[in-house]
């Protein structure tokens, strides 16, 4: 990517976008805001890339703090200067559970209250995996390493978690249409 490859600019761009704008759906609800900032930053990315630190071995945490200096920047241009210090204390302790973010993403207020149902009925390990796997983006191997858990397990506990979710999910939604 450095060196102009736009497959790999690409494939970076892929691979980290929708954990990107889970991060920062999760420091702003302004989900244009959020769209925007990730597209200005994957655009300075691309016009920079000849002189971007080489040696960077987490890319994701790199992505994740130009993302969050991208927000906190648009924020403080939006909002006038004397709040610009109380907003970016409160951003920074005011994170948003991440099962808040997966009913914030229903397009209705019913599919939101019908998540928030079905999230009440996994259990704290389903959850766990779920959390790990969708919002912090981990893959199994990391999951497993973090929770102490088989992978044979975590695949389990998603694919449980998944279906139960599937599952609650329908019959809710059939029950509001009757």
């Amino acid at each position: 990517m450095i060196r102009g490859n736009q497959d790999a600019f690409l494939a970076l761009y892929e691979s980290h976008y929708q954990s990107l704008f889970s991060y920062g759906f999760s420091l702003s609800a302004d989900r244009e805001m959020i769209k925007d900032c990730i597209q200005e930053m994957f655009m300075e990315i691309w016009k920079t890339r000849t002189r971007l630190n080489h040696k960077v071995k987490n890319i994701r945490s790199y992505l994740f703090t130009w993302l969050r200096r991208n927000i906190f920047h648009e924020l403080s241009r939006l909002n006038s200067e004397k709040n610009k210090q109380s907003l970016f204390e409160s951003s920074l302790s005011n994170i948003l559970p991440y099962e808040d973010l997966l009913i914030a993403f229903q397009q209705n207020e019913v599919d939101k209250s019908n998540l928030q149902s079905s999230l009440k009925n996994l259990s704290r390990g389903q959850m766990e995996v779920i959390r790990l796997k969708f919002f912090e983006n981990l893959s199994y191997i990391e999951i497993a390493e973090k929770t102490s858990l088989s992978m044979r397990t975590v695949y389990n506990l998603i694919y449980e978690a998944l279906g139960n979710l599937r599952r609650s999910m329908n019959l809710l939604s059939i029950k509001n249409q009757v």
